[in-house]
């Protein structure tokens, strides 16, 4: 028979009742917790899918708008139509191409092209009057606005007035592009594509959406859906720029949310005081009961000092106790040792965590507890950078990149103790290296201190390591948590440390807050000084100087001059290559590739001038060198003659003239363009159209010979060309008795 009196039983009667209700309370507060969980999570999935049906619709807009305005800036068609052209197969090529642009796009209702000066629209299926067109008032919109280019409304579109209208969102275009004053091109989607896309997007039982225009009809769903019932609370509201479109979704109403819903702030407040009286009760319980816990306590110390050495034979549930406590304190032994050992580790965190700018009061904690630096003072990060890292990595292997790495720390470390600072340093990447500096003092100028320790630790390490330093000092800051601040302007300054030229040491402050010129203003020098370059204008040496000049006083990035040199590079390849194989060899292959190797090595902007200047001077030299083998002002001269006398050749071409001139077929239209400003295909068809209009009028010859004497072996080949020049087939010309044009 069980006895209540007893210990075990007793605290099982006692507790029974406080653990039932404590945990009917926990299970009940979980299950408020779980809800606001997942009403937190449904909120935020509930944001990534509107978001992904936001960007969809925006995709599939711009797709749509660049591929017709893609088809109308390409096909030259369009223009010839809007310049009045009456020619039949420019209307009906226009009007396949709008049509294959309806047909390849299951969002594109229509497109049609309004013609202002002759008040005339074109579609994919008809040409009328705009007076006779369904859709004139949208034309009219457009025409008073001419400058809006977004999504227009939702609105209803019919081609004809008879015909049933389809709701659609529109977009029209000045033409020709981009910025044409002969008419306007208007585009339209289907805004029952869209709610379709939309519908595939969503799932109607669990969520709904609502989208709204500018004006504030309804997208979707259509008002005459049937998916347009229920309702729920929005969560999730987004506007889109581009179509201007307002999103609203959230999940629809159930039971479950619903009785959910009901639950209020009061039952946690009922919870707090049930656990309040909890704590009460087991307090009382556990004093009532404390005597026979005092009893086992004192068993458990008495056995723990005797000792156990004998075996676990007929072992109570004290020794049991024992046992466990013994391997919960070897446990805690070993997981100090472990902490121990992984010191430098939970320092290196601790490090990057301070200069991440984390302020969490455990940051706070471990660092007053670890006395790395003052808590109060004055502090400032520097930042020391191994220029050439991958050169340093393939010369030294790894036992050595970490020798010169240690060296490289205890050196800066000292410097600083030398001026009065004290610092803790941590590797926080693998070519840099940080230190956080602090003193107490403030009489203390810690920023001329740091530079002073820069400078002598950049002049060190280069002559006893070996090792080109970069080093970026940043702001003083007078608290722990501003040092991540420090940290950035320390990497900040060393993006420019071509700007500031300081011998690759930075400091924040060095960067001044005015504006440079931009970026195009030094693209538009660059592209200059290659075309004078091209030109063998010596007016190329000013500009470059001219280049180089703002580029020291604007503050542009590092990373930016490079871009600005390899652009210069690139143009002036792009510029003088194929013009004769000396100047291949100079653009191309390892020249090139060892300039850009040694630019990009630089650690000033005067070094990369002169760098870049002693390459242009012999590639300059070279370029007149060639020029100047035969002088092209002559040889241009023969070049003509020699034309004017072959033209009725059907084998003169650029290929001809290269051979016959030794010269590379591009330089020969290049100075041929330069020289008579025109191209040398043009000035070849218009000697033979001279001819041939002479031989029209003056001699009975048929049209066969008359292609045949200027250089057309194929008659029909002849009259075109004669007619897109003179504007009449030979024919015509002969029938009309036309005289010829002057002579060139």
């Amino acid at each position: 028979m069980l006895k209540l009196n007893n210990w075990y039983f007793r605290l099982l009667v006692s507790y029974f009742p406080i653990l039932v209700l404590t945990v009917s309370m926990i299970i009940f507060l979980s299950f408020i917790a779980v809800n606001e969980i997942s009403r937190s999570e449904t909120a935020k999935a509930d944001n990534i899918t509107t978001g992904y049906v936001v960007d969809s619709i925006e995709n599939a807009l711009h797709e749509v708008e660049f591929t017709v305005l893609n088809e109308a800036s390409k096909n030259l068609n369009y223009a010839a139509y809007l310049d009045g052209s009456k020619a039949t197969n420019i209307k009906y090529s226009v009007v396949r191409s709008l049509r294959a642009l309806v047909e390849d796009s299951e969002l594109i209702d229509s497109i049609y092209l309004y013609r202002e000066a002759d008040d005339t629209v074109l579609t994919a299926n008809a040409q009328s009057e705009l007076a006779d067109f369904g859709d004139r008032a949208f034309v009219g919109q457009a025409k008073a606005n001419r400058d809006y280019q977004g999504w227009s409304v939702s609105r209803e579109y019919r081609e004809f007035d008879r015909l049933e209208p389809v709701r659609v969102i529109s977009m029209y275009k000045q033409t020709p592009l981009p910025f044409g004053k002969d008419g306007i091109l208007v585009m339209n989607v289907d805004l029952y594509a869209l709610e379709q896309i939309i519908g595939s997007m969503t799932n109607r039982q669990v969520s709904f959406m609502h989208i709204t225009d500018a004006a504030k009809q309804r997208i979707y769903p259509a008002a005459d859906s049937p998916d347009d019932v229920g309702g729920g609370n929005v969560l999730t509201t987004i506007t889109s720029n581009s179509v201007g479109w307002t999103f609203e979704s959230g999940i629809r109403a159930g039971r479950l949310l619903g009785w959910v819903s009901v639950v209020s702030y009061v039952w946690v407040i009922l919870a707090v005081l049930t656990f309040a009286a909890s704590i009460i009760t087991i307090i009382w319980v556990t004093r009532r009961n404390y005597k026979p816990i005092q009893l086992m306590m004192n068993r458990i110390q008495s056995f723990q000092m005797r000792g156990s050495d004998g075996n676990a034979v007929g072992m109570d549930d004290l020794t049991l106790i024992d046992r466990a406590l013994e391997n919960l304190i070897v446990q805690s032994q070993d997981y100090e040792k472990e902490q121990r050992e992984s010191a430098m580790l939970q320092r290196r965190q601790l490090f990057n965590e301070l200069i991440s700018g984390q302020r969490g009061e455990q940051t706070i904690h471990r660092m007053r507890k670890l006395n790395l630096l003052p808590v109060t003072g004055r502090y400032s990060v520097m930042v020391a950078r191994l220029n050439g890292y991958e050169h340093f990595q393939t010369e030294n292997t790894a036992n050595e990149q970490n020798v010169l790495k240690f060296a490289l720390g205890n050196v800066l470390q000292e410097l600083a103790l030398g001026e009065g600072l004290q610092g803790w340093g941590e590797w926080s990447a693998p070519d840099r290296i940080a230190f956080v500096f602090a003193v107490t003092d403030p009489d203390i100028p810690i920023a001329d201190q740091l530079r002073q320790t820069a400078s002598v630790a950049r002049q060190w390490v280069g002559e006893h390591l070996r090792l080109p330093l970069s080093l970026g000092i940043g702001s003083v800051v007078e608290d722990w948590s501003r040092i991540g601040q420090s940290y950035r302007d320390a990497l900040s300054g060393m993006e420019y440390q071509f700007a500031i030229g300081r011998e690759a040491i930075t400091y924040s402050g060095d960067i001044p807050p005015g504006h440079s010129r931009g970026m195009f203003n030094h693209m538009q020098l660059c592209s200059e000084c290659v075309q004078q370059f091209r030109l063998t204008n010596d007016g190329w040496r000013e500009t470059y100087e001219d280049l180089f000049r703002q580029l020291a006083t604007d503050m542009l990035k590092d990373e930016d001059i490079h871009a600005l040199m390899q652009l210069f590079i690139q143009t002036l390849t792009r510029e003088l290559k194929d013009l004769s194989d000396t100047l291949n060899g100079w653009l191309e292959g390892d020249r090139i590739a060892a300039l850009t190797a040694r630019m990009k090595d630089a650690s000033s902007l005067i070094e990369m001038k002169e760098l870049l200047l002693d390459y242009l001077l012999e590639l300059f030299d070279a370029y007149v060198a060639m020029s100047e083998t035969k002088s092209y002002k002559t040889m241009m001269t023969e070049m003509r003659a020699y034309i004017q006398a072959n033209f009725a050749d059907p084998d003169l071409s650029l290929k001809h003239l290269s051979d016959r001139f030794q010269i590379s077929g591009k330089y020969a239209s290049h100075l041929f363009k330069v020289e008579y400003d025109m191209k040398f295909v043009d000035f070849l068809v218009q000697l033979r159209m001279q001819q041939a209009e002479r031989l029209l009028a003056d001699t009975d010859e048929t049209v066969q010979n008359i292609a045949l004497q200027v250089g057309y072996a194929n008659s029909i080949t002849f009259g075109r060309v004669f007619k897109r020049t003179t504007g009449v087939t030979p024919g015509e010309f002969r029938r009309l008795k036309m005289r010829p044009s002057a002579q060139t």
